[in-house]
């Protein structure tokens, strides 16, 4: 099958020919039919982030499933999945505490660029490649393990479908369960991007009164706005923060959604919220990056700052919640589709992404 391998950070991925293996023992083997191009991936493959190489990456995607290894049960050949990128074994310290995206068995195998039993099923040349969390969907076909596949309805699109496996389902979750937003309340979202624009959505079918958008790219105003915006904020302003407690009666929002992993923008969010409200840190830094709050008054701020990953839930059940909400026209995820790529096009895709252009870049297999 063909897929696109990083060899070196920072240079472009190389579509190639590579082999992938037969499913194994709880293994799904699904051919791709969208997948989203994702700032992570992205951190990827420009280094910001360390991963084992040479890695396939990709990882918000849907497709079909086409074979199964023994004792599957979830899902059967023909069955329309999205995966998620955060399996769980069910059984670990972790998923007993319901917190399935730490389950320690994902956090080995993904850490290490491999699958549940810590080998791998794509070859190059005789030699492995690594996976990326569990999907590596920027190839024709993938393997992924059983709870890495979650049945999709009919009438959702491959494309939306993609993107509810990663962008979607980490926004709305932001807001919705760790900022835990009620109607009434103010919220600001730092970074109109693919997250951020699900977490302004999310902000706004819950009825939050304000909701404050704060980006360096001017350009994405009308984008804030068009997901339900009601303040948009430049944060190359040197009084971005005072302009957030301004317009939400000088106390600052009640929660805060970073969506940048920029560090100073983190201490911002921290800084706009107000006293007893909630900071929810979503964006993923870079390595070695060190996230700084005063020290002086934090106890008696009585904030709560939130690690948010995968918007705080399980994949299964918010994938099959947001489709609900999407097929009853609640959530308006078409629009989010931005351009189409085929596989070869891949790179065109990242540097879109990193310019800052508008709408998620989706490959197309089919």
């Amino acid at each position: 099958m063909r897929a696109a391998v990083l060899h070196t950070p920072g240079s472009d991925l190389v579509v190639t020919d590579v082999t992938l293996d037969d499913p194994e023992d709880g293994e799904v083997l699904v051919r791709i039919v969208a997948t989203g191009v994702c700032h992570s991936d992205l951190s990827v493959v420009r280094g910001a982030v360390e991963v084992g190489l040479p890695l396939v990456p990709g990882h918000e995607a849907a497709g079909v499933v086409e074979r199964v290894g023994s004792m599957v049960t979830r899902v059967r050949p023909g069955d329309r999945v999205v995966l998620s990128w955060a399996p769980n074994c069910g059984h670990c310290f972790y998923c007993a505490q319901a917190h399935p995206t730490l389950c320690d068995v994902y956090v080995a195998a993904a850490g290490k660029g491999r699958l549940w039993d810590g080998t791998s099923r794509l070859r190059i040349d005789h030699r492995p490649l690594h996976h990326y969390s569990c999907v590596s969907s920027f190839a024709e076909f993938a393997v992924v393990p059983e709870s890495g596949c979650v049945a999709l309805a009919a009438d959702v699109p491959f494309e939306v479908a993609a993107l509810i496996g990663c962008a979607v389902t980490t926004g709305f979750g932001a807001v919705v369960r760790d900022a835990g937003l009620r109607a009434g309340d103010s919220i600001a979202v730092i970074g109109v991007g693919g997250v951020g624009v699900n977490a302004i959505e999310a902000a706004a079918l819950s009825g939050a009164a304000a909701i404050v958008a704060v980006d360096s790219n001017v350009a994405k105003k009308p984008v804030a706005y068009d997901y339900g915006a009601t303040h948009f904020v430049n944060a190359l302003d040197e009084d971005a923060v005072e302009q957030v407690r301004a317009l939400t009666s000088g106390r600052g929002v009640t929660h805060t959604v970073e969506c940048t992993g920029n560090p100073t923008a983190m201490s911002r969010a921290y800084e706009m919220t107000r006293p007893g409200g909630t900071v929810v840190m979503v964006g993923i830094a870079r390595q070695g990056a060190v996230l700084s709050v005063p020290a002086t008054g934090f106890p008696g701020s009585k904030k709560r700052i939130v690690g948010s990953i995968y918007g705080g839930g399980a994949p299964d059940v918010d994938f099959a919640r947001i489709s609900a909400l999407y097929l009853s026209g609640r959530l308006q995820l078409d629009r989010q589709v931005g351009t189409r790529f085929v596989l070869d096009g891949i790179n065109s895709a990242l540097r879109r992404l990193e310019d800052g252009a508008p709408g998620r870049s989706i490959i197309q297999f089919d």
